[in-house]
C-alpha cells in the first residue's frame, strides 16, 4: 500500500463550515496522513483535529509558536 501524505496551510481552521469542507475533502482524498498548518488557530482541541478525521482513534501533535502553529 502506498501511503497518501497532504501537507496543507488550512488558513481558517476556525470557520466551521471550514471545518466541514475539509472533513469532507478528507474523506474522499483517502488520505493516511495529515498535516496541517494554521497561523490564526486559537486554541489546538483535540475534538477538533478528530472531528476533521471523522475518528475518535486519531492522535495529533503540535508546535506553536509566536506567530504561527503546525498541527501534525
Amino acid at each position: 500500500m502506498k501511503p497518501k501524505i497532504l501537507l496543507w496551510n488550512v488558513r481558517g481552521l476556525n470557520d466551521y463550515n471550514k471545518q466541514l469542507r475539509i472533513r469532507s475533502l478528507l474523506r474522499s482524498w483517502k488520505v493516511n496522513v495529515v498535516c496541517f498548518q494554521e497561523t490564526k488557530l486559537r486554541v489546538v482541541d483535540r475534538r477538533l483535529i478528530r472531528s476533521l478525521w471523522g475518528c475518535s482513534y486519531v492522535g495529533c501533535s503540535y508546535l506553536a509558536s509566536n506567530s504561527t502553529l503546525s498541527i501534525i
